[in-house]
């Protein structure tokens, strides 16, 4: 019966953990504690020209987030006439959008076995931000997201450069 051994003290060592952790937070006053203040989600700069609702041209001085609707709409059209669209046919529509081209990435549009990928990815840096977009019947459609630049630099890990 050592199950029956085993639970209580698996009970108590979870108790012991909880307590623990309780007073880990402290038992002063919060009135006096400064309230948190905002980081991670912050308003883009006013002073940053953003893209108007429609906007079908790269804003270079825009912020990511600024410039993600001109990024969506861009990946979208070419999805629409191609929803199974390879990378290539993404960079162009990014390119004629005016995306960087130097500072774009793709993922392989075919696998090491020339088989279609589950997804491809394409990410633009811009400023200290990535757009990322991702589509492929493994992510059911398109998503995007502005997420932070790679320690490398770059947008994708092992992102194929585009050039010119």
């Amino acid at each position: 019966m050592r199950v029956g051994r085993a639970l209580p003290l698996a009970a108590a060592g979870v108790v012991a953990l909880a307590l623990a952790l309780t007073g880990c937070t402290g038992t002063g006053s919060h009135a006096d504690a400064p309230s948190p203040t905002q980081t991670a989600w912050t308003e883009a700069p006013t002073d940053s020209p953003a893209p108007t609702p429609g906007a079908t041209a790269f804003v270079s001085s825009g912020t990511a987030a600024q410039n993600q609707p001109v990024f969506d709409a861009a990946i979208r059209k070419v999805l629409a006439k191609n929803a199974e669209a390879d990378g290539n046919a993404v960079v162009a529509a990014l390119k004629a959008a005016g995306f960087p081209m130097n500072a774009t990435q793709v993922s392989q549009s075919t696998t090491s076995a020339n088989l279609k990928p589950g997804s491809i990815m394409v990410g633009v840096k811009v400023g200290d931000s990535c757009l990322v977009g991702q589509w492929g019947a493994a992510v059911d459609g398109y998503q995007s997201t502005v997420a932070p630049v790679l320690g490398s630099g770059g947008c994708l890990i092992g992102g194929i450069p585009v050039v010119g």
